[in-house]
């Protein structure tokens, strides 16, 4: 996602700096500079000013190249675009300093092959940037910052591409490759799938209240199933009617339970989908405060005709 040298331009870039003088400190061509910058731009992560026969190049309040340069300015004795590759960075994504993983943990959620996973984890171990603890692997404190710099980096691009594709939108939820979106648009692009209410319509469910349109976007998928759009709803709005609808589909689709919270994992919403499941396998009998009285649940499947 980001090259070598563009790496080197964000550590430098601490304050507005003109193309030629940049080029001298790095040891770069002026056009390697251009070609960078340009990329950089794309990204939201610098913008450029023409001021007479210079150009001068500006770094954005983007947090995660406030993230990039505190990293290389406390830690000037590693070379951090030497190290952050593309596969580096997916690692990173997922690696944290305060909740150790395993390999294969990591080689599931970044999608990268188990033999290049060992080996990125190798040289962060080597360097002392991550250690291991029996099978599983964290970030040393020190490096915490590398997790956040990934994900805000991830973040940044996401933003970048929904203003790209779409004009405005607000993230809801995000994975390395995969994001939730809020837009007042209508999209009509194959990897923005819809989700939320309006989604239900193609099970029969059609619910009248709107708050925007929501999009799934995703370049390896082609379609959303009920357990991915259940787990969207709750993305979406975790409050009491929005929990219903999410079961009322959950039956009237007969989805499996054990899908239903495989898939929730996958999304970080497995605390609550737990009890919701639990208060469907019982018929109401073991609630909580996050389940309505089963009366509401059988009056509601009564009126969209869903057997409960």
């Amino acid at each position: 996602m980001l090259e070598e040298n563009e790496l080197r331009i964000m550590a430098t870039l601490d304050s507005p700096k003109k193309r030629r003088a940049l080029a001298a400190e790095l040891g770069y061509e002026p056009g390697t500079i251009t070609n960078a910058v340009v990329h950089l731009e794309k990204l939201g992560l610098v913008t450029r000013e023409r001021v007479g026969n210079e150009t001068i190049i500006h770094p954005t309040s983007a947090k995660c190249l406030e993230v990039y340069q505190d990293l290389t300015a406390t830690n000037p004795h590693v070379d951090f675009p030497e190290l952050l590759t593309s596969s580096m960075l997916r690692v990173l994504y997922y690696l944290h300093a305060d909740e150790p993983v395993s390999a294969a943990e990591l080689a599931q959620r970044t999608d990268v092959s188990r033999a290049t996973v060992y080996r990125t984890l190798k040289t962060l171990t080597n360097r002392a940037i991550a250690v291991k603890q029996g099978t599983r692997y964290r970030l040393t404190e020190q490096f915490s910052g590398l997790h956040k710099f990934a994900v805000e980096l991830r973040h940044q691009h996401h933003r970048m591409q929904v203003q790209t594709d779409i004009g405005s939108g607000t993230l809801l939820w995000e994975s390395y490759d995969e994001f939730i979106v809020r837009t007042d648009e209508v999209v009509d692009d194959s990897q923005y799938l819809l989700t939320g209410l309006d989604a239900y319509n193609e099970y029969g469910l059609q619910f009248f209240t709107r708050s925007g349109n929501y999009y799934f976007y995703s370049e390896s998928r082609e379609s959303l199933s009920p357990a991915d759009l259940v787990c969207h709803l709750l993305l979406i709005e975790n409050d009491a009617r929005h929990r219903k609808y999410a079961m009322l589909l959950i039956t009237a689709t007969n989805t499996s339970h054990e899908d239903v919270r495989e898939v929730a994992t996958s999304y970080g919403v497995e605390d609550i989908i737990s009890p919701l499941l639990t208060y469907l396998r019982t018929e109401g009998e073991q609630s909580s405060a996050q389940t309505p009285p089963w009366s509401e649940m059988e009056s509601l499947a009564r009126d969209y005709e869903v057997e409960i």
